[in-house]
């Protein structure tokens, strides 16, 4: 005890550093307790400065040492350095504040956040104590320290998408917390401006609202689960299962209405399937299959794990993404086009592979081409294209690939069968192939162009029967899209010049032509698998299986800012 009150009043005055971990007789060089009745002393001849006592824990900070309350450790080590330095070390918080922030920080469970991640824990400890100046130091810097790093997982996340994957390059939201925090003490509302933080998308406040449905249903113990059997369909009969499948679709609102006989798979139970297999993606036969029973028998805690990832997502996401704008949904096959905040077009795609991927990012739509040639990219020149030209050179005739040499206008067409391709390689490759227009082209009648460095496009494809599977990733990476020409209709309304039939007619005609878009528009790549449309919560399975890697990342501690 008297080493520990030595060590506190000596680092009230500055006199040494001392190591963060508290000094005990064992740890103590016995040559150096002299120092201890000297400390005592200085102690007592100079009075205890709170802001001194925030300005040594700052710059410990700038001096890339690391800074701890109790266990808790100062994550913000460049932002609240920057803060405290402009406002000359001054305490920040009243105490009004410091309990409005300690109470919006133990709700951060509703945004799918972890309220220990803030300090909360310390925080209550120390507001509960009758705090020393030491203590109402360390009290205020970890205020700071918690409202940064709260409003910093507001603007951009918790975590950064691209350390848990690199296919993730969408626009991010942008923001200061710095500045967010002045604005929250000079205004003297804290509560009110964090809220203002959560993102204003509507499927974000969706996910918000279904997190809390469904944590209410797991604090009822969730649901039963449905054992396996042969597919039920209307008017079969089964005393087990179909009660169960009641109970289970009632729990998640998908049936609402009492139902008379309870063994009986009626009508009723069928539309109530039908509703469910709706907001998750699967065939709509109304029908209890294999692939059904696995849905409804996802464990409430899974679909908990699945709101609180994608409010993760949305936080990543773009606050603007435009006054007209294209969203993919890579998860759901779904193409969907907003303006003014209300949907104004929506079709079917077809996604990359899981070896495949389609990458999530946003760029700006600029033109289309109808009829268009393909220059085949290397990925799929080098997997796909060579090994069959390999093969046989006549494979490339096939398909109506050209192979070019040289470029411009020195441009030659090169015989395919005059060249030795077992000699090629993707370190020695002098050719460019390119795929005539026509209907064997990948790219089918038309492609959108929105520029970008995978070299991914919206299309056409002449594989339209894919379109009729529920699963549609099928692609090398690009998105097929089901009835393009509507597409490229839609985007030239308001053009006299052109019509749905002008651009079948040059379709017809098969010359390749550019056509700029007089409203460029942007396009959002997403990955969802959940979210919240006209009121109903989505669920969708995790094609590419990134969601278990964002749950983890969640779960560890926060990184520093």
């Amino acid at each position: 005890m008297f080493v520990h009150v030595a060590q506190r009043r000596y680092n009230e005055v500055n006199k040494y550093q001392f190591h963060r971990r508290m000094l005990t007789f064992k740890d103590m060089n016995p040559s150096k307790l002299f120092i201890i009745p000297l400390l005592l002393i200085l102690s007592s001849l100079s009075p205890v400065d709170q802001d001194e006592l925030i300005r040594q824990k700052v710059e410990m900070l700038t001096a890339g040492i690391p800074v701890t309350v109790g266990d808790d450790p100062i994550y913000c080590g460049t932002v609240l350095p920057k803060f405290y330095q402009e406002r000359q070390f001054k305490k920040a918080w009243s105490d009004k504040e410091a309990k409005e922030l300690i109470q919006t920080i133990s709700n951060a469970s509703e945004e799918g956040l972890n309220p220990g991640d803030y300090h909360l824990k310390m925080l209550l400890e120390l507001q509960e104590k009758e705090m020393d100046q030491i203590m109402k130091a360390e009290f205020d810097l970890l205020l700071t320290d918690a409202f940064l790093l709260y409003a910093s997982h507001f603007l951009n996340g918790k975590i950064n998408p691209e350390t848990v994957d690199s296919e993730w390059q969408a626009i991010r939201r942008e923001g200061d917390a710095k500045l967010v925090l002045e604005e929250a003490l000079d205004k003297g509302k804290v509560r009110e401006v964090l809220k203002d933080l959560a993102p204003n998308h509507i499927g974000y406040k969706g996910l918000r609202n279904a997190l809390k449905e469904y944590r209410a249903i797991a604090d009822k113990r969730g649901w039963e689960m449905i054992p396996a059997g042969e597919t039920l369909k209307p008017g079969m009969v089964d005393s087990v299962r179909v009660p169960l499948l009641i109970d289970r679709l009632k729990i998640s609102l998908d049936l609402k209405q009492t139902v008379s006989d309870r063994y009986i798979y009626s009508e009723q139970v069928a539309v109530a399937v039908k509703n469910y297999q709706i907001r998750n993606g699967l065939e709509t036969d109304g029908n209890l299959g294999k692939l059904t029973t696995a849905s409804l028998n996802v464990p409430v805690e899974e679909r908990i794990n699945q709101i609180i990832i994608n409010m993760e997502r949305y936080r990543w996401a773009a606050e603007e993404m435009g006054s007209h704008y294209v969203i993919v949904n890579i998860a759901d096959y779904q193409m969907q086009v907003f303006r003014d905040k209300k949907k104004t077009f929506e079709e079917k795609v077809i996604v990359g592979k899981p070896f495949r991927k389609t990458p999530v990012f946003s760029s700006k739509m600029s033109y289309m081409v109808l009829n268009p040639t393909w220059t085949i990219p290397p990925t799929i020149l080098f997997n796909d294209i060579l090994p069959e030209a390999k093969k046989d050179p006549g494979y490339l005739v096939n398909k109506n690939i050209r192979v070019l040499s040289g470029q411009g206008s020195s441009t030659t067409i090169i015989d395919p069968y005059t060249i030795d391709w077992s000699s090629l390689s993707k370190a020695n490759f002098p050719y460019t192939l390119r795929q005539d227009s026509g209907p064997t082209n990948a790219l089918g009648a038309v492609k959108f162009m929105f520029p970008n460095k995978y070299n991914i496009y919206i299309h056409d494809t002449p594989s339209r029967e894919l379109f009729n599977k529920t699963d549609r990733a099928f692609s090398s990476g690009c998105i097929r899209l089901n009835n393009p020409l509507q597409f490229a209709s839609y985007l030239m309304q308001g053009r006299s010049d052109w019509t749905f039939e002008k651009i079948q007619q040059i379709v017809k005609d098969g010359k390749e032509q550019s056509v700029m878009l007089k409203e460029p528009l942007m396009v959002h790549i997403m990955y969802l698998t959940s979210w919240v449309s006209e009121g109903k919560v989505q669920f969708r399975s995790d094609l590419y299986e990134r969601d278990r890697h964002i749950l983890k990342a969640l779960g560890d501690p926060p990184p520093t800012i």
